[in-house]
């Protein structure tokens, strides 16, 4: 009798301590279980929330690019637009000098005494050499340059002031001048109409 009640304590003993490590380990497993869901749906929404940022990144860089070629584009136009309009400024004043640059002789070579005078030889016009220096001097042209009006008037242009030489005859006819006039009035314009492309250019 007394073998079997320590026969019955012993395996109640043993079954106590197998129940509690059965119970250790399924409180082990389902903590791991737990574990695991959880790093895993953390893991699941973080890569759901960079693939968001990822997506809004991608679309703000190609909207930004899209923005920027449409701008680029946009200036592209304007600025051919301004060439354009430039270069058939630049064929009007062209066209201009050369309507100018044919009416030289005819102004320049007969006039009249009045309406009904018949034409005749302009007077011999004298311009001193004095005159050229001068004149080529308001230009802003040195007096040792020799592309004032034409190379074959440097000498002239270089007489000295109060010098007898600024009185003698430079050389220079009306029709010299008139073409000087009508060259630096189309650099004139040209530049002029340059500088009011760039404007409108900066204004839009």
């Amino acid at each position: 009798m007394v073998v079997l009640e320590v026969a019955l304590k012993w395996l109640l003993d043993r079954w106590q301590i197998a129940l509690v490590i059965a119970v250790l380990v399924l409180v082990y497993l389902y903590g791991q279980s737990k574990y695991s869901d959880g790093y895993e749906q953390a893991a699941a929404e973080g890569a759901a929330t960079l693939g968001k940022l990822q997506v809004q990144h991608a679309e703000a860089a190609l909207k930004a690019a899209n923005q920027t070629q449409s701008d680029l584009l946009r200036q592209v136009t304007r600025a051919q637009a301004a060439e354009e309009s430039l270069f058939q400024q630049f064929g009007m004043h062209a066209d201009d000098a050369k309507q100018l640059q044919e009416r030289i002789p005819h102004v320049t070579t007969q006039y009249k005494a009045s309406v009904a005078a018949a034409p005749q030889p302009i007077p011999h016009c004298v311009f001193t050499a004095g005159w050229l220096r001068d004149y080529n001097a308001a230009l802003g042209v040195p007096a040792a340059s020799a592309t004032a009006i034409a190379s074959a008037f440097a000498k002239a242009t270089s007489a000295a002031t109060g010098t007898d030489a600024e009185l003698l005859e430079s050389g220079v006819t009306p029709a010299d001048i008139l073409a000087h006039a009508q060259d630096y009035g189309r650099w004139a314009r040209d530049n002029l109409a340059q500088l009011n492309s760039l404007l409108d250019l900066q204004k839009e």
